[in-house]
């Protein structure tokens, strides 16, 4: 009997510890995503409602680095302009979803449910003009449009400092 419940004790823990958060960042709710984006000056244009989204480290000196998704409707991937979602972006431009820069390692967006289907491409916008592949610098930002079948997805992604 005893043999049993130490068993059933360890398969709950295994269980338990599969879904925890990694120790380095953790998981954030509608309204704390919309204080950070708002304090990077980006606007979530109507139509877009909260998704999932991530801070990391979350004990930092400077300012943490954030991962943050949008979902909206599928029109919105060609018709936004740089204009509708912040101050200080440049204008959108297309880019290979496959060199999506990433505030931090590039399965963070992953997880956040960025599919990159094949021969499919983003537009992105960012306070620095980047070249494919290039990480964004500390202290930047950048929004991502997404295109999916059903809906575009808009990332809001901030390097921290």
């Amino acid at each position: 009997m005893v043999a049993l419940a130490v068993m059933l004790c360890v398969g709950m823990l295994a269980c338990a510890c599969g879904f925890q958060e990694p120790p380095y960042r953790k998981s954030v709710d509608a309204d704390d995503a919309a204080a950070r984006v708002e304090g990077k000056g980006v606007h979530v244009p109507d139509g877009f409602t909260f998704s999932k989204g991530f801070v990391w480290p979350i004990n930092s000196v400077g300012t943490s680095a954030f991962a943050i998704r949008y979902d909206g409707p599928a029109d919105q991937f060609r018709t936004l302009r740089a204009a509708d979602v912040g101050r200080d972006l440049i204008e959108f431009e297309d880019l290979p979803c496959a060199s999506i820069p990433a505030p931090g390692a590039s399965k963070e967006l992953v997880e956040l449910g960025l599919t990159c289907p094949a021969g499919g491409g983003a537009r992105i916008t960012r306070t620095q003009r980047l070249h494919g592949g290039q990480s964004l610098d500390l202290g930047t930002h950048a929004v991502v449009l997404n295109p999916t079948p059903s809906h575009t997805q808009l990332f809001v992604l901030y390097a921290g400092t």
